[in-house]
């Protein structure tokens, strides 16, 4: 079932948290690093599960990609949902998105 699978995907907290990050616009690997105090690699495993099941899309700018949520995917609705109902937090950018966006 798609909708299942769906919500064993999001439903990790890590993921959650990454998709709510993302939620208030693009973001790169090492901004998403930062804010979860992770490796870059098990964030990049996240990412790559996240992408899989279509949840998320991939940018690539130069040498960097950039991260956002597929607002086209059809359980988007319910991700919508459940975002709200988590605390904000700061999100530092940093120095790819910063590089970026002085572009």
């Amino acid at each position: 079932m798609q909708l299942e699978r769906y919500l064993k995907t999001i439903g990790v907290g890590t993921r959650l948290q990454i998709l709510k990050d993302i939620h208030h616009g693009p973001l790169c690997i090492c901004d998403l690093t930062a804010s979860l105090n992770m490796s870059q690699p098990a964030v990049s495993q996240h990412m790559r599960r996240l992408k899989e099941e279509q949840i998320v899309l991939d940018d690539k700018r130069g040498k960097w990609t950039f991260w956002s949520l597929n607002t086209e995917h059809p359980h988007h609705f319910i991700l919508l949902q459940l975002l709200d109902l988590l605390p904000d937090r700061e999100i530092a950018k940093q120095c790819c998105t910063n590089e970026w966006e002085d572009r």
